[in-house]
């Protein structure tokens, strides 16, 4: 039978892709990769892309529930996209996560593993599974009534389901949500229309569009709340006549409304892009910076960061996954190298410092590099507040341009990695096979590029272990960390 677009078919899922999406066959034989669902469940589901030997699929009717299935405890689980994987176990979210792993390197990379050769996965704790996040990016959306709705995507939609009372976040900022959304009403501001003119265009800030009404311009929220203490809300808008008064209005009352806010950010957006980050900082209130202490390497660290940082969404998960690349690393040096495993390390892609500070008690000297200059900025300033013998020198550079440092400063003896989603670079994949860093881990948050990046880095390298570490609760979502040792040159 030939299959068209829009064609709908029963059929069973049976495994999981690496991007998370479920996996059936027609009854051709014919591949389905299914965005929803769970592994054993029967499904009726619509056809959205028909390739020669696979398709892509919508889920449209669960038919019958997968043996592993239990019921979801989250309210707003049938409508909301955020946690497709609540309905199973959390023992057995491990088991098919580490699954995910295997799978993408071995399909995907085509690397030669022994059969258990990647670990099982680490995990903070069942009672960690749920309340976890220090952040979350939440949409404004027009509803079917005219209604501004506040919460998070819908399942296989754009659309946004209204979210009370989310289950991975902490009550606070689900009542700084459920205050803001009353102050929204209250001021009279509403969600901007999903058009692309409703969004504007690509223009200087003060170049306010007139194609929207004035109070038509709120599209994200984004609410950190670090462990350390502290919770601060930023607002997303298009650019608006508003700003001076009812947006400052807006942000001086949430801050009054006694829900733990303490500090307030205004930031504008034109582009289209649907994504969660302010082009401009409009104006900002209280206390903007937030601090995040974990415990690596045996010593208290502290990090600084600012409302456009990337930082991981689990603190306690993120302190996990940054001490296990520190002990993947230890096996790389002599047994008698101690505490102080070799004189340098570089840190590519670094972030605020996460993995550059875990690694600095081993190192004489330690260099950072980072292409978002504000994240290098912090990342200098959370190295000063560790008071370490170590040296520490952070750029803002693209990790493309890896090869100039290699030129410049020689190899180090150890290398670590944690790129984003998309994986290193090319130009950054061939320094490494130029210059060959004897030692290197590799920290991954997507199991199909580091797959990629490992079958381009297989001809030098070899594999010495592979530990996938669970930052995402109730999601197909997780890291996976990797230690790499050079082999010896022909």
């Amino acid at each position: 039978m030939t299959y068209q677009k829009n064609d709908t078919l029963e059929l069973t899922l049976h495994g999981l892709s690496p991007d998370g999406r479920t996996v059936g066959r027609s009854p051709e034989g014919m591949t389905v990769f299914v965005r929803g669902g769970l592994p054993g469940e029967r499904v009726l589901v619509r056809l959205s892309a028909v390739k020669k030997r696979m398709a892509e699929a919508e889920l449209l009717e669960v038919l019958s529930t997968s043996p592993e299935e239990r019921p979801a405890p989250c309210p707003h689980a049938s409508d909301c996209g955020g946690c497709p994987w609540q309905c199973l176990p959390y023992e057995n979210q491990l088991v098919w996560k580490r699954r995910i792993v295997e799978d993408a390197l071995t399909r995907i990379g085509r690397l030669s593993l022994p059969e258990g050769f990647v670990a099982p996965v680490l995990s903070p704790g069942e009672n960690a599974q749920w309340g976890y996040r220090n952040k979350m990016e939440f949409a404004f959306a027009e509803g079917p009534d005219g209604k501004t709705l506040l919460g998070l995507r819908s399942r296989a939609s754009r659309s946004v389901t209204e979210v009370t009372d989310c289950l991975l976040q902490t009550p606070r900022t689900m009542a700084v949500l459920n205050a803001l959304r009353h102050l929204c009403a209250k001021l009279h501001l509403k969600a901007a229309p999903s058009g692309p003119s409703g969004r504007g265009k690509a223009a200087p800030r003060k170049g306010l569009s007139s194609s929207v009404r004035q109070n038509d311009i709120l599209r994200f929220v984004v609410i950190r709340e670090p462990l350390a203490g502290g919770c601060l809300v930023e607002l997303i808008t298009l650019p608006s006549p508003q700003e001076a008064s009812v947006l400052q209005k807006l942000g001086r009352s949430l801050m009054e409304a006694n829900v733990g806010v303490t500090g307030f950010v205004l930031s504008s957006r034109t582009s289209p892009a649907d994504v969660a980050y302010g082009e401009e900082t409009v104006f900002t209130l209280g206390e903007t910076g937030l601090y995040e202490t974990l415990r690596l390497q045996d010593r208290d660290v502290t990090f600084r960061l600012d409302h456009n940082s990337f930082f991981q969404v689990n603190s306690r998960a993120a302190e996990l996954l940054y001490n296990t690349a520190a002990s993947l690393a230890a096996p790389l040096f002599p047994a008698s190298s101690g505490r102080r495993w070799g004189e340098s390390c570089w840190d590519i892609y670094c972030g605020v410092g996460g993995l550059a500070l875990t690694m600095g008690p081993h190192f004489a000297r330690v260099f950072g590099l980072e292409v978002v200059a504000p994240a290098a900025r912090l990342a200098e300033l959370n190295a000063r507040q560790t008071e370490e013998e170590t040296v520490y020198r952070f750029e803002s550079a693209d990790a493309a341009h890896l090869e100039q440092r290699f030129r410049k400063h020689g190899t180090p003896d150890l290398l670590v990695t944690d790129p984003p989603r998309a994986g290193m670079d090319e130009n950054t994949v061939k320094s490494l096979l130029r210059h060959r860093p004897p030692r290197m881990v590799l920290v991954s948050c997507n199991p199909a590029t580091l797959a990629r990046d490992l079958s381009l880095l297989a001809p030098a390298y070899r594999i010495r272990a592979v530990q996938p570490v669970d930052l995402f609760p109730q999601t197909p979502h997780v890291e996976t960390v990797v230690s790499l040792e050079a082999l010896p040159e022909e």
